[in-house]
Protein backbone atom coordinates (compact mmCIF):
# COMPACT_ATOMS: atom_id res chain seq x y z
CA UNK A 1 0.00 0.00 0.00
CA UNK A 2 1.35 3.40 -1.03
CA UNK A 3 1.72 5.79 1.88
CA UNK A 4 3.41 9.12 2.32
CA UNK A 5 5.76 9.68 5.25
CA UNK A 6 7.21 12.92 6.61
CA UNK A 7 10.53 13.77 5.05
CA UNK A 8 12.12 15.30 8.10
CA UNK A 9 13.41 13.86 11.36
CA UNK A 10 13.17 15.85 14.55
CA UNK A 11 16.56 14.74 15.83
CA UNK A 12 18.23 16.00 12.70
CA UNK A 13 16.38 19.28 13.01
CA UNK A 14 17.50 19.69 16.63
CA UNK A 15 21.11 19.25 15.55
CA UNK A 16 20.94 21.77 12.77
CA UNK A 17 19.16 24.33 14.96
CA UNK A 18 22.53 25.00 16.61
CA UNK A 19 23.96 26.04 13.26
CA UNK A 20 21.45 28.85 12.71
CA UNK A 21 22.64 32.37 13.56
CA UNK A 22 20.56 35.48 14.00
CA UNK A 23 18.54 36.90 11.13
CA UNK A 24 20.32 39.86 9.60
CA UNK A 25 23.92 38.49 9.73
CA UNK A 26 26.07 37.55 6.76
CA UNK A 27 24.54 34.08 6.53
CA UNK A 28 21.64 33.36 4.15
CA UNK A 29 18.39 34.73 5.62
CA UNK A 30 15.40 32.60 6.53
CA UNK A 31 13.57 34.21 3.62
CA UNK A 32 16.26 33.14 1.13
CA UNK A 33 16.26 29.60 2.53
CA UNK A 34 12.48 29.40 2.21
CA UNK A 35 12.63 30.80 -1.32
CA UNK A 36 15.18 28.17 -2.31
CA UNK A 37 13.05 25.41 -0.80
CA UNK A 38 10.04 26.64 -2.80
CA UNK A 39 12.12 26.73 -5.97
CA UNK A 40 13.12 23.13 -5.35
CA UNK A 41 9.48 22.15 -5.00
CA UNK A 42 8.48 24.05 -8.13
CA UNK A 43 11.14 22.26 -10.15
CA UNK A 44 10.02 18.91 -8.80
CA UNK A 45 6.35 19.63 -9.47
CA UNK A 46 7.23 20.53 -13.05
CA UNK A 47 8.74 17.10 -13.51
CA UNK A 48 5.38 15.41 -13.06
CA UNK A 49 4.70 16.09 -16.72
CA UNK A 50 7.80 14.18 -17.75
CA UNK A 51 10.59 16.72 -18.15
CA UNK A 52 12.92 14.86 -15.78
CA UNK A 53 13.07 11.67 -17.83
CA UNK A 54 15.74 11.46 -20.49
CA UNK A 55 13.57 9.28 -22.69
CA UNK A 56 9.79 9.29 -22.94
CA UNK A 57 8.29 5.89 -23.61
CA UNK A 58 5.83 5.93 -26.49
CA UNK A 59 2.64 4.36 -25.16
CA UNK A 60 1.61 3.26 -28.64
CA UNK A 61 4.89 1.43 -29.29
CA UNK A 62 4.47 -1.27 -26.65
CA UNK A 63 1.83 -3.41 -25.04
CA UNK A 64 0.47 -2.05 -21.80
CA UNK A 65 2.22 -3.68 -18.89
CA UNK A 66 0.51 -5.49 -15.99
CA UNK A 67 1.83 -2.75 -13.71
CA UNK A 68 0.09 -0.06 -15.77
CA UNK A 69 -3.15 -2.04 -15.72
CA UNK A 70 -2.86 -2.43 -11.94
CA UNK A 71 -2.28 1.30 -11.43
CA UNK A 72 -5.36 2.10 -13.49
CA UNK A 73 -7.37 0.05 -11.00
CA UNK A 74 -6.52 2.57 -8.25
CA UNK A 75 -9.41 4.55 -6.85
CA UNK A 76 -8.10 8.05 -6.17
CA UNK A 77 -10.07 11.12 -5.13
CA UNK A 78 -8.61 13.83 -7.34
CA UNK A 79 -11.34 16.31 -6.39
CA UNK A 80 -10.55 15.93 -2.70
CA UNK A 81 -6.86 16.39 -3.43
CA UNK A 82 -7.68 19.64 -5.26
CA UNK A 83 -9.73 20.90 -2.29
CA UNK A 84 -6.96 20.04 0.17
CA UNK A 85 -4.45 21.82 -2.03
CA UNK A 86 -6.42 25.04 -1.54
CA UNK A 87 -6.05 24.54 2.21
CA UNK A 88 -2.32 23.87 1.94
CA UNK A 89 -1.85 27.00 -0.14
CA UNK A 90 -3.68 29.04 2.53
CA UNK A 91 -1.34 27.53 5.15
CA UNK A 92 1.64 28.50 3.04
CA UNK A 93 0.49 32.11 2.71
CA UNK A 94 0.10 32.34 6.49
CA UNK A 95 3.57 30.84 6.97
CA UNK A 96 4.98 33.39 4.54
CA UNK A 97 3.49 36.19 6.61
CA UNK A 98 4.68 34.70 9.92
CA UNK A 99 8.16 34.34 8.47
CA UNK A 100 8.14 38.07 7.68
CA UNK A 101 7.15 38.82 11.28
CA UNK A 102 9.95 36.60 12.60
CA UNK A 103 12.50 38.08 10.21
CA UNK A 104 11.68 41.66 11.21
CA UNK A 105 11.91 40.72 14.90
CA UNK A 106 15.26 39.04 14.24
CA UNK A 107 16.58 42.20 12.65
CA UNK A 108 15.48 44.19 15.70
CA UNK A 109 17.18 41.71 18.04
CA UNK A 110 20.42 41.86 16.03
CA UNK A 111 20.57 45.67 16.10
CA UNK A 112 19.69 45.98 19.79
CA UNK A 113 23.28 45.43 20.94
CA UNK A 114 24.34 48.81 19.55
CA UNK A 115 21.08 50.70 20.11
CA UNK A 116 20.65 53.64 22.45
CA UNK A 117 18.01 53.49 25.21
CA UNK A 118 15.79 55.69 23.06
CA UNK A 119 16.33 53.41 20.10
CA UNK A 120 15.51 50.32 22.16
CA UNK A 121 12.27 51.91 23.35
CA UNK A 122 11.28 52.69 19.78
CA UNK A 123 12.16 49.14 18.75
CA UNK A 124 9.94 47.78 21.52
CA UNK A 125 7.02 49.63 19.96
CA UNK A 126 7.73 47.92 16.63
CA UNK A 127 7.74 44.53 18.36
CA UNK A 128 4.33 45.33 19.83
CA UNK A 129 3.06 45.82 16.28
CA UNK A 130 4.65 42.54 15.18
CA UNK A 131 2.93 40.74 18.06
CA UNK A 132 -0.45 42.08 17.04
CA UNK A 133 0.20 41.13 13.42
CA UNK A 134 1.37 37.64 14.38
CA UNK A 135 -1.77 36.88 16.40
CA UNK A 136 -3.97 38.01 13.51
CA UNK A 137 -2.10 35.69 11.14
CA UNK A 138 -2.31 32.74 13.53
CA UNK A 139 -6.08 33.31 13.81
CA UNK A 140 -6.57 33.40 10.06
CA UNK A 141 -9.56 31.58 8.54
CA UNK A 142 -9.82 29.32 5.52
CA UNK A 143 -12.20 29.68 2.59
CA UNK A 144 -14.93 27.78 4.43
CA UNK A 145 -14.79 30.11 7.43
CA UNK A 146 -13.02 27.74 9.81
CA UNK A 147 -9.79 28.67 11.58
CA UNK A 148 -6.73 27.27 9.83
CA UNK A 149 -4.64 26.55 12.92
CA UNK A 150 -7.05 25.36 15.62
CA UNK A 151 -6.60 21.63 15.12
CA UNK A 152 -9.94 19.82 15.22
CA UNK A 153 -11.43 22.77 17.19
CA UNK A 154 -11.54 24.92 14.08
CA UNK A 155 -14.80 26.69 14.99
CA UNK A 156 -13.24 28.74 17.80
CA UNK A 157 -10.50 31.37 17.66
CA UNK A 158 -7.36 29.38 18.50
CA UNK A 159 -5.17 32.15 19.92
CA UNK A 160 -6.32 34.55 22.65
CA UNK A 161 -4.14 37.54 23.54
CA UNK A 162 -4.15 38.98 27.08
CA UNK A 163 -3.42 42.71 27.27
CA UNK A 164 -2.44 45.08 30.08
CA UNK A 165 -3.99 48.44 30.90
CA UNK A 166 -1.89 50.08 28.17
CA UNK A 167 -3.20 47.69 25.54
CA UNK A 168 0.07 45.79 25.20
CA UNK A 169 -0.02 42.01 24.72
CA UNK A 170 1.39 40.29 27.81
CA UNK A 171 0.46 36.70 26.98
CA UNK A 172 -0.89 34.65 24.09
CA UNK A 173 -2.75 31.45 24.97
CA UNK A 174 -3.64 28.64 22.58
CA UNK A 175 -7.10 27.13 23.05
CA UNK A 176 -7.19 24.83 20.04
CA UNK A 177 -6.24 21.15 19.95
CA UNK A 178 -3.07 19.36 18.92
CA UNK A 179 -4.95 16.89 16.71
CA UNK A 180 -4.36 16.87 12.96
CA UNK A 181 -6.68 14.84 10.76
CA UNK A 182 -5.26 12.26 8.36
CA UNK A 183 -7.04 12.65 5.04
CA UNK A 184 -7.68 9.53 2.93
CA UNK A 185 -7.24 10.12 -0.80
CA UNK A 186 -7.94 6.54 -1.82
CA UNK A 187 -5.92 3.38 -2.45
CA UNK A 188 -3.65 3.95 0.53
CA UNK A 189 -2.67 7.55 -0.26
CA UNK A 190 -2.99 9.71 2.85
CA UNK A 191 -1.93 13.24 3.74
CA UNK A 192 -2.11 15.48 6.80
CA UNK A 193 -2.63 19.12 5.86
CA UNK A 194 -3.74 20.49 9.25
CA UNK A 195 -1.26 22.44 11.37
CA UNK A 196 -2.21 22.83 15.05
CA UNK A 197 -1.39 26.22 16.54
CA UNK A 198 1.00 24.72 19.08
CA UNK A 199 2.04 21.37 20.46
CA UNK A 200 3.94 20.95 23.73
CA UNK A 201 3.64 17.16 23.67
CA UNK A 202 6.33 14.76 22.47
CA UNK A 203 4.22 13.31 19.65
CA UNK A 204 1.89 14.57 16.95
CA UNK A 205 2.04 17.32 14.35
CA UNK A 206 4.47 20.21 14.75
CA UNK A 207 2.78 23.31 16.19
CA UNK A 208 2.51 26.45 14.08
CA UNK A 209 4.24 28.89 16.45
CA UNK A 210 5.26 26.72 19.40
CA UNK A 211 6.54 23.18 19.77
CA UNK A 212 8.44 21.49 22.58
CA UNK A 213 10.54 19.39 20.18
CA UNK A 214 11.85 22.22 18.01
CA UNK A 215 12.09 24.82 20.76
CA UNK A 216 10.09 27.29 18.70
CA UNK A 217 7.95 29.75 20.66
CA UNK A 218 7.36 32.77 18.43
CA UNK A 219 4.89 34.69 20.59
CA UNK A 220 6.75 33.98 23.83
CA UNK A 221 10.01 35.16 22.31
CA UNK A 222 8.42 38.28 20.84
CA UNK A 223 7.06 39.23 24.27
CA UNK A 224 10.48 38.57 25.81
CA UNK A 225 12.16 40.66 23.13
CA UNK A 226 9.77 43.57 23.70
CA UNK A 227 10.13 43.47 27.49
CA UNK A 228 13.93 43.31 27.41
CA UNK A 229 14.09 46.18 24.96
CA UNK A 230 11.96 48.28 27.28
CA UNK A 231 14.17 47.33 30.26
CA UNK A 232 17.38 48.02 28.28
CA UNK A 233 18.51 44.47 29.05
CA UNK A 234 20.66 43.82 26.02
CA UNK A 235 22.18 40.60 27.31
CA UNK A 236 18.74 39.03 27.83
CA UNK A 237 17.44 39.71 24.31
CA UNK A 238 16.56 36.41 22.58
CA UNK A 239 18.20 35.64 19.24
CA UNK A 240 15.04 34.04 17.79
CA UNK A 241 17.22 31.40 16.11
CA UNK A 242 14.91 28.50 16.99
CA UNK A 243 11.87 30.30 15.63
CA UNK A 244 13.62 30.77 12.28
CA UNK A 245 14.46 27.06 12.03
CA UNK A 246 10.99 26.11 13.28
CA UNK A 247 9.33 27.95 10.40
CA UNK A 248 11.72 26.46 7.83
CA UNK A 249 10.61 23.03 8.99
CA UNK A 250 6.97 23.98 8.37
CA UNK A 251 7.81 25.08 4.83
CA UNK A 252 9.36 21.68 4.22
CA UNK A 253 6.17 20.00 5.43
CA UNK A 254 4.05 22.20 3.16
CA UNK A 255 6.28 21.35 0.19
CA UNK A 256 5.90 17.64 0.87
CA UNK A 257 2.11 17.97 1.14
CA UNK A 258 1.99 19.87 -2.15
CA UNK A 259 3.95 17.10 -3.83
CA UNK A 260 1.62 14.40 -2.48
CA UNK A 261 -1.50 16.24 -3.63
CA UNK A 262 0.02 16.91 -7.05
CA UNK A 263 0.80 13.20 -7.28
CA UNK A 264 -2.75 12.13 -6.52
CA UNK A 265 -4.25 14.71 -8.87
CA UNK A 266 -1.94 13.66 -11.71
CA UNK A 267 -2.65 9.96 -11.20
CA UNK A 268 -6.39 10.48 -10.88
CA UNK A 269 -6.52 12.53 -14.08
CA UNK A 270 -4.41 9.97 -15.93
CA UNK A 271 -6.55 7.08 -14.76
CA UNK A 272 -9.78 8.80 -15.82
CA UNK A 273 -8.65 9.13 -19.41
CA UNK A 274 -5.25 8.86 -21.06
CA UNK A 275 -6.26 9.18 -24.74
CA UNK A 276 -3.90 11.33 -26.72
CA UNK A 277 -1.19 11.37 -24.04
CA UNK A 278 2.37 10.48 -24.92
CA UNK A 279 3.11 8.74 -21.64
CA UNK A 280 1.48 5.75 -20.02
CA UNK A 281 0.24 5.80 -16.44
CA UNK A 282 3.13 3.71 -15.21
CA UNK A 283 5.64 6.02 -16.92
CA UNK A 284 4.04 9.09 -15.42
CA UNK A 285 4.04 7.44 -11.99
CA UNK A 286 7.76 6.85 -12.39
CA UNK A 287 8.26 10.55 -13.06
CA UNK A 288 6.15 11.53 -10.07
CA UNK A 289 8.06 9.20 -7.77
CA UNK A 290 11.31 10.66 -9.05
CA UNK A 291 10.02 14.18 -8.46
CA UNK A 292 9.06 13.30 -4.89
CA UNK A 293 12.45 11.72 -4.27
CA UNK A 294 14.35 14.74 -5.61
CA UNK A 295 12.21 17.20 -3.64
CA UNK A 296 12.84 15.37 -0.37
CA UNK A 297 16.56 14.87 -0.98
CA UNK A 298 17.08 18.46 -2.09
CA UNK A 299 15.19 19.82 0.91
CA UNK A 300 17.24 17.66 3.31
CA UNK A 301 20.51 18.76 1.74
CA UNK A 302 19.40 22.40 1.71
CA UNK A 303 18.33 22.55 5.36
CA UNK A 304 21.30 20.52 6.64
CA UNK A 305 23.99 22.45 4.75
CA UNK A 306 26.74 23.59 7.07
CA UNK A 307 27.33 26.99 5.48
CA UNK A 308 26.43 29.26 8.36
CA UNK A 309 29.17 31.32 9.99
CA UNK A 310 29.16 32.22 13.67
CA UNK A 311 28.82 35.83 14.71
CA UNK A 312 32.17 37.38 15.61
Amino acid sequence: MLRFNRFYELNATSTMAGKINRVGTSRPSTASRVAAAKATRAAAVGSVGGVRRAEVVDEVSRTESPASIAIKSLELDGAKAADLKVRVEANERALDDLQKVQSKAGDIADKAAEATPEGMSAAAGKVDQLLEEGVLIANRKGEEGDFLFGGDLAEEEPFVATKDAKGKITEVNYQGSTDAAVEDLGSGFTVTTDIPGENIETTGAIGLVKDSRTGGDLFGNLISLRDNLLANEKEAIPALRKDAEHLVQHFGEVSANQMMLDTVQALAADIEGSDGKSMSTVDKLGNIQYALHRALVDNRNFIQQDSFRAID
